[in-house]
Order: C-alpha cells, then sequence, then structure tokens
C-alpha cells in the first residue's frame, strides 16, 4: 500500500469521525439513488440499524424499512404523498416531522450538482417544546391584559423609543401605533397640574433614590377629558456608571377609584340631605378666613341659624316633610348669600353662615333680616304650606373674637338670645352672653350634681272625683331648691336638661322618687308622672319602669304615665309596640294636654289610653268663652264614647268646678283643690279611709 492510499484512507477516516461528532444526522444519495454516506447521529435519529446501512443500501430500501417501522404512520397527508413520491427526492425542501416516539425533526434536502441529495436531520424537539410553551404564555399572557386594567409599557432610555401594549393605548381612547410610540409621548399627555410632581419622582428612580417609581396622574384622553393613572416602573438595565438604560412598568386607569374618592371625600364635608357644607368644613373656611384677618386685616361674621317651628312641621307631617323643608331652606338661604358667603347646615334645624367680608358692621345686620324675611315666605309641600321662622345670632371678628371656636360660640349665644327673646329675629353677640353663659352651665353642674346627690324634691298635686270630691291619684312635679339660689322654677331647669340631655337621669329619678313615695302610702291611690320625650324614645322604656316598680314595690295598676301626642306621632307603630308593653303591666296611659297639639280621633283609637287630660288653657275660660265650654263638651264626650276618663288641668274656680261637675267630667286637677306640695301636706289624706274631699263642698277637708 503506498503513502497515497494511506493518506487517503487516513482522510476518509477523519472524514467519517466529523461526520460522526456532528450534532445533526447527515445522509448523502448519489445520482443512482445508494446511500453513500450516513453518519452516527442519523442511524440514532431515524432509528436504523447499522446493519443496513453498513451494505449502502438504495435510498428505496431505507424509505421502505421505515414504512414497514410504521416511520410515517403519524404523518401527515401531504408528507404522505411527499414520500410516495420518489420523483421529489432531489428537489430542494425543509420540512418538519414528528416521529412515532415523539421526536420531532427539522429534514432539509439540498440536490447535488452531479446528481443525488444531502439530506440533514436536526432534532429540533426541545426547540418546539419551547415555542409551544411561549406561545401559551403570550397567549395567557394576552389574555391577561384583555381581562385586566393594567396597559404594559418598556422604553429604551437611550433612545427614548418605547413599546405599550393595547391596553395602556385603548384606555386612553386611542388605537395602537396613532401616536408615536416614545417617552415625549407620555409627556405630552400629562396634566400640566400633575407634570411636576410626575417629574420629580421619575428623577428620583431614575438617580437611585428612590427603589421604584411610582405616581398618580391625570392623562389627557383622545376626546380631550382627563383620565386619572397609577404608573408603577422600575428600572432593569443600568449601564456600569449607574445610568438607567430600559425602564419598564405598569399603567391603570384609577379613574372610577378617584371619583369614589372623591365622592367620599364630598361627603365626609357635606351634609348628606342639603348638600351643603357640614360642620367641620365650615370651620375649616373659616379658620383660613381668620389666618387671612390676621396676615391683612378686615372683617369677616359668623351667623348662627336655627328655624323656628320646624319641629311642628316635622311632627305634623313627618319626616318627608321635614327634609323637604331644609332642603328648601338651604336652597333660599343660599340665593340670599354672595358667592364668597358660605352656608353649612350644622345638624337638626341649625345652619351656619360664614360673611367672607363684613368690614361694614350692619352689612351682618342686613343680611340676617334678608334671610329672616326669605325664610318666611310659605314653601308649597303637597296640599300643605310650610310656614317657620328663623332666628339668628351674629358675631364678628375681629371684635367679638380672633378664633373659630371663640367667634363661632359667640354667635351661638347670640341665636341663644334670639329665640329667648320671642324668635323671628336676630340678635349680635354682647359680651353680657358670655356672662348668661356661664351662669347657665353652672346651672347644669348645680342640676347634674342635684340629680346625682338626690337633691330634687318632689311635689304633689291631688286629682279629685268631680262628683263626690275624694281623692283618687296625685301628680308627681319635680321641684328644684338650690342651696344658693333658693327655689328653681322648673320652666328654668326642664329646658336646661332636655337640652344638655340630663333628662333621661332626671325623668328616671323622678319616676324612681315617685313609685318609692307612692309605695309608702296606706291607701292605694295612683300616682301619675310625666314622660319626657327623650324617655319614650328609649326602646327599653318598658323594661326600666317595670325595674323601677319591681324595686319599690309599687303596683303597676297605680302608676300612670302622662304623655302628649308629640311623643308618639314621629313613629307611631313604635309608640303604640311601647304602650301596648306597659299596658301588659298593668300601668295606665293618659293623653297630657290635649287639644293644644295635633290631636286626633283616630290617634285616640288607635292607641290604648285610660285618661283624656284637657288641657288648662281650655278649662281656664269655660266660664267666659263658648267656644272653649263646646271643645270641653266634645272632649267629655269622646272620652265616654271610648270609655276613656277624662281628668280637666288648671281648674281654679268653683264655677269651673260646678261647670265640670254638671258636664260629668271625671276628674279635676287645679289650684281650687290644691296647688302642688310636699307629700307631708297630705299625710291624713293619703292615710285615712275617708279620703280627701274637695275644697267648695260641705264636707270639705283642707289640705
Amino acid at each position: 500500500m503506498n503513502s497515497g492510499t494511506v493518506a487517503l484512507r487516513e482522510k476518509a477516516k477523519l472524514l467519517d469521525t466529523v461526520l460522526d461528532t456532528m450534532d445533526q444526522g447527515l445522509m448523502m444519495i448519489d445520482a443512482a439513488g445508494v446511500v453513500q454516506v450516513c453518519n452516527a447521529r442519523a442511524l440514532a435519529l431515524l432509528d436504523l440499524p447499522p446493519a443496513l446501512m453498513r451494505s449502502r443500501p438504495a435510498f428505496e430500501a431505507v424509505r421502505q424499512y421505515q414504512i414497514a417501522q410504521g416511520e410515517f404512520g403519524t404523518a401527515s397527508d401531504a408528507l404522505k404523498r411527499w414520500v410516495a413520491d420518489s420523483g421529489l427526492e432531489c428537489r430542494a425542501h425543509t420540512y418538519e416531522r414528528e416521529r412515532p416516539n415523539g421526536t420531532v425533526l427539522e429534514i432539509r434536502t439540498v440536490p447535488l450538482p452531479d446528481g443525488g441529495a444531502v439530506r440533514t436531520f436536526t432534532d429540533i424537539t426541545a426547540r418546539k417544546r419551547a415555542e409551544v410553551t411561549l406561545q401559551v404564555s403570550e397567549t395567557r399572557l394576552a389574555l391577561a391584559q384583555d381581562a385586566g386594567s393594567d396597559g404594559l409599557w418598556d422604553c429604551d432610555l437611550t433612545t427614548g423609543e418605547a413599546w405599550s401594549s393595547d391596553r395602556w393605548w385603548g384606555v386612553l381612547g386611542y388605537e395602537p401605533g396613532e401616536l408615536a410610540s416614545h417617552a415625549h409621548t407620555w409627556r405630552a399627555l400629562l396634566h400640566p397640574e400633575d407634570a411636576g410632581a410626575a417629574e420629580r419622582a421619575l428623577i428620583e428612580h431614575l438617580s437611585g433614590r428612590a427603589p421604584t417609581f411610582a405616581c398618580e396622574h391625570r392623562m389627557r384622553r383622545k376626546d380631550g377629558s382627563w383620565a386619572w393613572m397609577m404608573t408603577r416602573g422600575k428600572v432593569v438595565a443600568r449601564a456600569a456608571d449607574g445610568r438607567a438604560l430600559r425602564f419598564i412598568g405598569t399603567q391603570i386607569d384609577i379613574s372610577a377609584r378617584k371619583a369614589a374618592e372623591g365622592q367620599v371625600a364630598h361627603m365626609a364635608r357635606h351634609d348628606g340631605l342639603t348638600d351643603l357644607p357640614n360642620r367641620a368644613l365650615f370651620h375649616e373656611r373659616l379658620e383660613i378666613r381668620l389666618a387671612d384677618l390676621h396676615l391683612h386685616g378686615g372683617a369677616c361674621a359668623v351667623l348662627c341659624l336655627g328655624l323656628d317651628r320646624f319641629k311642628a312641621v316635622n311632627d305634623s307631617l313627618g319626616h318627608a316633610a321635614g327634609d323637604f323643608l331644609l332642603r328648601a331652606v338651604a336652597h333660599r338661604i343660599r340665593a340670599v348669600l354672595r358667592a364668597e358667603d358660605t352656608v353649612a347646615r350644622l345638624g337638626g334645624d341649625e345652619f351656619a353662615v360664614l360673611v367672607a367680608d363684613a368690614g361694614d358692621p350692619s352689612h351682618a345686620e342686613t343680611l340676617a333680616a334678608r334671610l329672616i324675611a326669605a325664610i318666611q315666605a310659605p314653601i308649597p309641600f303637597g296640599k300643605h304650606r310650610l310656614k317657620v321662622g328663623l332666628s339668628v345670632g351674629i358675631a364678628q371678628a375681629p371684635s367679638h373674637g380672633f378664633d373659630s371656636e371663640t367667634l363661632f360660640r359667640h354667635a351661638d349665644l347670640a341665636l341663644y338670645r334670639a329665640k329667648s327673646e320671642g324668635r323671628n329675629t336676630h340678635r349680635v353677640f354682647e359680651p353680657a352672653m358670655d356672662q348668661a353663659e356661664a351662669a347657665r352651665r353652672d346651672l347644669e353642674r348645680d342640676l347634674r350634681q342635684a340629680i346625682e346627690g338626690d337633691e330634687l324634691i318632689l311635689h304633689y298635686q291631688p286629682q279629685v272625683s268631680t262628683r263626690t270630691g275624694r281623692l283618687l291619684g296625685f301628680e308627681a312635679l319635680v321641684r328644684w331648691e338650690h342651696p344658693t339660689r333658693g327655689l328653681v322654677p322648673p320652666n328654668a331647669f326642664i329646658p336646661l336638661a332636655e337640652e344638655s340631655g340630663l333628662i333621661l337621669a332626671l325623668g328616671e329619678w323622678v319616676l324612681r322618687a315617685a313609685c318609692r313615695e307612692a309605695a309608702r302610702w296606706t291607701r292605694p291611690l295612683k300616682v301619675a308622672v310625666n314622660l319626657s320625650p327623650r324617655q319614650f324614645q328609649q326602646a327599653d322604656l318598658p323594661e326600666r319602669i317595670l325595674a323601677i316598680l319591681t324595686e319599690t314595690g309599687l303596683a303597676p295598676t297605680r302608676l300612670e304615665l302622662e304623655i302628649t301626642e308629640t311623643l308618639i306621632i314621629n313613629d307611631m307603630a313604635r309608640a303604640l309596640n311601647i304602650l301596648r308593653r306597659l299596658k301588659a303591666f298593668g300601668v295606665a296611659i293618659a293623653m297630657d294636654d290635649f287639644g293644644t297639639g295635633y290631636s286626633s280621633l283616630a290617634t285616640l283609637q288607635a292607641f290604648p289610653f285610660d285618661k283624656i287630660k284637657i288641657d288648662r288653657s281650655f278649662v281656664g275660660h269655660v266660664e267666659v268663652s263658648p267656644q272653649a265650654a263646646v271643645i270641653v263638651r266634645a272632649v267629655l264626650g269622646l272620652g265616654r264614647s271610648l270609655g276613656m276618663s277624662v281628668v280637666a288641668e288648671g281648674v281654679e274656680t268653683d264655677a269651673q268646678m260646678r261647670f265640670l261637675a254638671t258636664e260629668a267630667c271625671d276628674e279635676a286637677q287645679g289650684y281650687l283643690i290644691s296647688k302642688p306640695q310636699p307629700i307631708e301636706r297630705f299625710a291624713e289624706q293619703i292615710g285615712a279611709p275617708e279620703g280627701f274631699v274637695a275644697p267648695g263642698s260641705p264636707d270639705a277637708a283642707v289640705a
């Protein structure tokens, strides 16, 4: 063997080695269709036996072997036709097919110049799986973007070029590509008022001082409106010197959230019924105005407004009428004020006005007069014409105070004076009002101590039969003997108790003391106690009363509770439930002051009253007023028809007593019989079996 032959064999061996180490399978077919070369990788990828290929078979033999092994059983119809068409073998062609074992091959055929072809086989299974995984991920991402509210963006900070998702454009009303995908576009769409804050936050992050970028801002939509956005981002690539290179993030439309927050903020600072500023916003604006006065001088005024007779409308026509009235009043007040002034609803029937510029001291009083006149005009409500008045208290800054709390308190004191001096008028704060308020606070403190210290006393006024003069019971009336002020009249401390909230404690003290006293009496006389509106609002009132009866040992049948119709008219179903529970205990119920409020036959029929009390304003005029006499007769007839006894209050003359006896009134009460006195003055009557005889009769026993 010569050296040339050896060299040739060495080259052939080297070629075989190179071919067998290739990552691709390779098969070379000559012009006669014989497989001249088939490397090890091709054998492995195609599962061909080495023995078959060692003999250099015809390519057709290889194909038949593959067909016999089911190699093309899962191939597509197009591929099967290609396999069957041997004339296509040497055409340039590249295709992919999945083998029965799941391997995916990329097969490429390259024709040779002298005939035949080279065919390569590449295992692309991993790549195809990665492509499928990527496609699934991209599909999921696209679905998530469509379902979510996040717009995505990716910005090359070296060029300013950016990519934004369809959602990013869509929330602003643009089609993708309608505007340039560049950082300048984002800046151009920013609201001018938000651009500064957004740029500062951006610089903080790009410089590395802030870990992320987050900013709430407005962006202009295609239609010109503004959308609130929350943009978050982070630098994901930096140069060696720290410069930010790539910036990606999200943008969410938060317009709905901002609108909701705005609504909540508005609700927190405005009255829900009238949409006027509430107390908090009023004081905020007052503080701002007073701070301005400190710096620049000038004057402002605070007006506290209280509606007169509002409760009467609310009680007689219900809350719907009351709410309508408050809205109408708010509208009228706004119509009188200047744009720079503020009106607020403080709650209930109380309003406040801030007169921003009150340089002329008379301006606030003139405004108060105009407000009173505006509110006086009747307000149509269905078939009714609602009519209320307005009382106004005025305090001016700086003359009456230079801080909001003092100024407002002084205006409130002036309102209190206006209400106590006739209502439907206005009063300007005077220093003496502060002294009066201090005295009122002292009185409230003393009243609280008197209730807690059991320092109050009860006086009792007898109720007698008009026919026989027999004592039937007493009405218990609270009195306050102040250690330094002396006897404080009820009309001085009862309203104070109602205003301060002490009426609940006071009412419970009266009820307990009256029951305790009556339980000591030898004779089973009744004791009548008035219930205040605040007491009647207690859901557990029947249980409270039963507990007091149990504690004191008084039989429920000896207790009579007096209520006015205004206590029950607001919520008649609730009131009926309370009265029925009290009746179930055996407690008697009397309607007090009948004829002075909104008493109706329907109310008397619907509620379980045992007694009607005719107000003294009618009884006191039966001698001189035919109309009063007719009203009293009508009430007496009504009581008989409904099976209720009738008590006449305020009987002061023998003639009134004779009239009541003639008209068959059941009971009488008044100064003719006895003024309210300590129970000790009636010691004989509450213990003597013969009872108490009314003055004026032959058998009268003087109390």
